[in-house]
This record gives structure tokens, sequence and C-alpha cells, in this order.
């Protein structure tokens, strides 16, 4: 990948954020609970869907089930509440500010709502350290948000990349004819690589493809 990047689009949650574990927990007891569904299967799935909004994991996992729409206001409840405790991963910040003073444009593009996006960059001090922050909201997804930034920005998709911890965010990169770069947190170099995706452990890698 050493080539020429103008910017970069950050996943949020497992990416920038270290929520991924309170998240799965939450997934994890409510499609157990509601669902009759063994805890490491309920997480099999949870996990084999993440990259999009909880509801949509829901329609996929359990199309058409009566419970999905009172499962996912739960579990959004919950998130609003409680998501605020979680920090960023110490690599965050550092990479951010390596990228800024780089002249290389950041964004998030997220399937975590707006609000949720918007307050936890400012609570962090993340977002002097951005271009821009996006989040879900309805019929504007992720493929969405990547597609305004490219747009808004004036950005060539072959100089962009996206970061996520999700391997069907390989797929949103795919979609948007942009590059793509695991971090590997809930999925291992071996799965990504079987999307046939690269992938780092640590955001402060990505300064290699920027570094003469």
């Amino acid at each position: 990948m050493k080539k020429r990047y103008d910017a970069v689009i950050f996943d949020f949650d497992g990416t920038v954020a270290d929520t991924m574990t309170f998240l799965t927990g939450l997934a994890v007891g409510l499609i157990s609970k509601n669902y009759n569904l063994a805890e490491d299967a309920a997480k099999s799935k949870y996990l084999a869907t993440t990259g999009i909004d909880f509801s949509g994991q829901l329609d996929i996992i359990f199309p058409g089930h009566p419970k999905n729409t009172e499962v996912a206001d739960t579990f959004e409840k919950r998130k609003r509440e409680e998501v605020y405790k979680y920090p960023v991963f110490p690599d965050v910040i550092p990479t951010l500010d390596f990228l800024k003073k780089n002249g290389i444009k950041t964004f998030i593009c997220s399937s975590t709502r707006q609000e949720i996006i918007s307050r936890y960059c400012r609570l962090n001090t993340i977002d002097r350290l951005l271009d821009e922050a996006l989040g879900f909201k309805p019929e504007f997804r992720k493929g969405d948000q990547i597609e305004l930034v490219l747009k808004s920005y004036f950005l060539n998709p072959c100089n962009v990349f996206f970061v996520g911890d999700s391997l069907r965010d390989a797929d949103f990169a795919v979609e948007k004819n942009i590059g793509f770069m695991g971090i590997s947190r809930i999925f291992s170099e071996a799965q990504f690589m079987e999307k046939g995706a690269k992938s780092v452990v640590s955001l402060s890698e990505l300064r290699e493809l920027f570094e003469d």
C-alpha cells in the first residue's frame, strides 16, 4: 500500500473507541435471552455481522422476527447510556495527530448513531483532529457516509483508504473503490487475509504508509 494517500477514513467501535467488549457483551446477552440461543452461538452471529447497525444485524440474523425492533431499541438505549465510559484506544490520538501534521485528511464513518459519535469525539477531544465524524442516521449508513466524504472533499477514491475492525468493513471499502486496512482486534490477521485484506495490530503502524 506504499503510495500517495490523501485521506484515511476510520470506523468507530473497535477501531477508534475501545467499546467492542462492552457492545459484544450487551448484544450477546440480549440475543441469548430473547431468541433462545446459546451465548457462544449468539456471539458468533453477532461478530459475523458487525460493521452495520445493530438493527440491521438482527434483520440478517433473525429475518422478520417480531422481537427485532424491541431488542434493537433496548440495545441502543443501553449504548447511549454507557458508551461514554469507554476510552479511545491509546494509539488513536498519536496516529490522528501524525496524520494531521502530515496534511492527511481524517474522518470517522460509523454505524453508531450520529449523536453518540459527535458527543464521544468531543468528550475525548479527538474532534479537533478530525476533518469530520459521521454516524448512522436513517437511510445514511456507512457506505453512504463514505460516498459523502469522497464527494464533499473532492477525494479520488484511489487515494483514500478505510480502516476497520470488522470483516464487513472491507466490503464497504470495495463497494466504494477505496483501499482497506483491517485492525486486528476482534478478527485475526488470518481472517482478514481470507477476505483478501491486509491488517495491522496497532493504528500506529499506519504511519509507515506515509513515511519515506
